[in-house]
C-alpha cells in the first residue's frame, strides 16, 4: 500500500457537527467517525503523493508517535477504501 496514490472519491465529504469530525456521503446517507489522526490523513490524500509519503510527512511532523504512524496511516486509509470513500492508484 506504501507505494500507492490515496485519492478521495467523488461525494465524500469531512464535516465537524457537535465537535465530532464525520466522513459523510449525502448521496448515500453513510457517515464514518473519525478521530483527529484519521482526519488529518484525510486531509492529506489528495491524489497528488504516496502512502509512503504521507507516512513521512508525518513522522517529520510528530518524531514523538514515529512508532505508530504508519500503522494509523495504513488503517485508516483501509477505513476509507473499505467504506468506498476512496481509492487507490498506482505510483505512475
Amino acid at each position: 500500500m506504501l507505494d500507492q496514490i490515496p485519492r478521495t472519491a467523488d461525494g465524500f465529504e469531512l464535516e465537524e457537527i457537535d465537535g465530532e469530525i464525520l466522513l459523510y456521503s449525502p448521496s448515500s446517507t453513510r457517515s464514518v467517525y473519525l478521530n483527529a489522526t484519521a482526519s488529518l490523513i484525510w486531509r492529506l490524500c489528495d491524489g497528488s503523493v504516496s502512502v509512503g509519503d504521507i507516512v513521512h510527512q508525518l513522522e517529520d511532523a510528530f518524531p514523538e508517535a514515529r512508532d505508530n504512524i504508519a500503522g494509523d496511516v495504513t488503517r485508516s486509509i483501509r477505513l476509507f477504501v473499505d467504506n468506498g470513500a476512496m481509492v487507490l492508484e498506482p505510483v505512475a
